[in-house]
């Protein structure tokens, strides 16, 4: 059973919190208030989310060894990847002389391909588990990026390019997103989330400084060469049997190289487990009863040597659920929970791509309208930086609130922040788009993976997660070949005499096209927030199913219906918005 608090007992914020969100009665109502006290002072209320902060991390001090590990590798991963995705299209014309319309359209296929192995690693990663998906995939990217490094043949860049690497990427974030949810329990797991993000987001902010150091080192070295070094860079960019040459990109992808191979070294030892929910949420071993071990792979304790005791926190070995592809994917389809989600998916493409934009157009537009020593780096740093201060801060304010609306309003915001590049062209118009960006992000983004998890079956989170990646291979690989074209058309690198760029056009149409997420997501918000269904495709009220989730016996392992073999259910767990309930705008 959970546990639940007595009468006088004191409570922490977070806990507190989490008790308001579970507490319905049988008409879905709260039964205790969860806004904070009238005619409460600003510094109060700062000290207070402070405190929730705080507990937040505190929540998390009996976690397992793996949890750390998860953030090192999320940093090491999100250092490889932004400090690589932000001179992905620069490499290739610069490197191998490719227009931006090639560029463009190999960084698309690059993120397309992504979300196409991802389809198909879903499955393979519920039945081989968190640890094994994680060795594979970080083997194998750095053995990739070793290639991209070294390499001068435009062919074997494309073969890594758009076979090795992005295998290795869809192993990589989905992966330790699951691991997220293993390694934590139901009070603390919201929290474990946003500093996921956090984590995430102090590798971009490490790696656009380093972008800009290593670019002006080299400009400022390249000037000072004379043009026989200037004739071999160029003959390298256009001849593949030329000689290697290092360059900015290059040095910049060589630190993510040393970057992933740290990644490697953690990746094998990690173990694979999972924290007992119940048990943690007590702080007090649960005991294992001979009667109810079990051999099979669902997830469940195969002995009492499974067991481990860290702090008063107890976590257990995990077995995947085994199965094959297609009664795994069968399964996950007739969910209506999944159905509804993969709608918001799919409504939410054009603002996540904005993020793509990002790194594809801004670095491009930046170099072309103020310099080759443009501070690009150091504005895409803005992003990281913002999300570092206000992910915490908000996660542990707006534990209450639910995931829908945080992103439903949060999407408005990222949204109507490009159009400050459609008014100006300017490099304050530039940091402006990033800062509203980010704001926008550190709201809705998030929730996004918080949400993510908690309507997905527990041993099904990897297929949950490559089937709702489907709908961004729509946008994908289109977004990369627009950036270029959007980019050769509006914004070209060397002009014609009498010809002028027309910038604030190109961004107007990007904005356009991004406005349409949250608008959508408003004129469906019905579908969208109507709740869940049984499994006999019943509706369910939300209020009912939190009210009597205390009534699951955790405790029973051996029962079909027990906790092993439905979503867990968290202080987020869907639904909590009613159908009559209609969000802010």
């Amino acid at each position: 059973m959970h546990s639940r608090k007595r009468s006088g007992e004191a409570i922490d914020p977070i806990h507190y919190q989490h008790l308001t969100s579970q507490f319905y009665s049988k008409n879905g109502q709260k039964t205790m208030p969860s806004q904070p006290p009238t005619g409460m002072s600003t510094s109060t209320m700062i000290q207070q989310q402070l405190t929730k902060v705080a507990s937040g991390f505190t929540s998390l001090s009996n976690s397992p060894p793996e949890l750390h590990k998860a953030y090192l590798l999320k940093f090491l991963d999100s250092y490889a990847y932004f400090s690589f995705s932000l001179v992905f299209t620069l490499f290739l014309s610069d490197d191998f002389g490719m227009s931006d319309i090639q560029a463009g359209t190999i960084y698309g296929a690059w993120g397309a391909l992504i979300t196409i192995f991802g389809l198909f690693t879903g499955t393979v990663i519920d039945n081989l588990g968190v640890a094994k998906c994680l060795r594979i995939g970080f083997v194998l990217s750095f053995l990739s990026r070793v290639v991209i490094l070294t390499c001068t043949s435009r062919e074997v860049l494309l073969a890594c390019l758009l076979i090795t690497l992005p295998f290795s990427n869809c192993l990589g974030i989905p992966v330790l997103t699951v691991g997220i949810r293993r390694y934590t329990n139901e009070e603390n797991r919201g929290f474990a989330f946003g500093l996921f993000y956090v984590v995430m987001n102090v590798g971009a902010l490490v790696a656009g400084p380093l972008v800009d150091v290593l670019t002006i080192y080299y400009n400022e070295k390249a000037d000072g060469d004379d043009d026989g070094d200037d004739e071999i860079i160029a003959d390298a960019a256009t001849d593949s049997s030329s000689s290697w040459t290092m360059t900015s990109n290059r040095a910049i992808i060589l630190s993510g190289v040393v970057a992933n191979f740290i990644a490697v070294i953690v990746a094998f030892t990690v173990r694979e487990i999972k924290v007992d929910a119940a048990d943690s949420a007590k702080q007090s071993p649960k005991p294992v009863r001979p009667s109810t071990l079990k051999s099979s792979a669902s997830g469940i304790l195969s002995s009492a040597d499974d067991s481990e005791n860290n702090a008063g926190s107890t976590f257990s070995k995990f077995r995947p659920m085994q199965g094959s592809s297609y009664e795994i994917l069968s399964e996950t389809w007739k969910s209506p929970n999944f159905r509804r989600y993969l709608v918001l998916c799919l409504l939410t493409i054009n603002v996540r791509m904005v993020f793509r934009h990002m790194d594809a157009t801004l670095p491009k537009y930046m170099v072309r309208e103020f310099g080759e020593n443009t501070p690009k780096g150091r504005v895409y740093t803005i992003n990281p930086a913002i999300i570092i201060v206000l992910v915490p801060i908000i996660q542990a304010a707006t534990t209450a609130v639910d995931p829908l609306l945080m992103i439903h309003r949060g999407t408005y915001i990222s949204a109507l922040s490009v159009f400050f590049l459609a008014i100006s062209t300017s490099l304050p118009a530039c940091v402006l788009f990033v800062m509203m960006l980010s704001i926008g992000e550190a709201i809705w983004s998030p929730r996004l993976y918080d949400y993510t998890m908690s309507v997905a079956q527990e041993g099904r989170e990897g297929t949950y997660m490559a089937l709702s990646s489907a709908p961004l291979f729509l946008a994908k690989l289109p977004v990369g070949f627009l950036s270029g074209l959007l980019l050769e058309e509006y914004c070209p690198e060397h002009l014609e005499e009498g010809e002028v760029r027309r910038s604030r056009t190109m961004w107007l149409i990007i904005g356009l096209s991004t406005i349409v997420s949250p608008v959508m997501i408003t004129l469906l918000w019905g579908y969208i927030s109507s709740g869940g269904e049984g499994k006999d495709g019943t509706s369910a009220n939300g209020g009912q199913r939190l009210a009597d989730a205390g009534e699951v016996n955790m405790e029973d392992d051996s029962s079909e219906d027990s906790y092993q073999h439905k979503p867990l259910i968290s202080n987020i767990s869907l639904p909590r918005v009613r159908q009559k309930e209609r969000p802010l705008v």
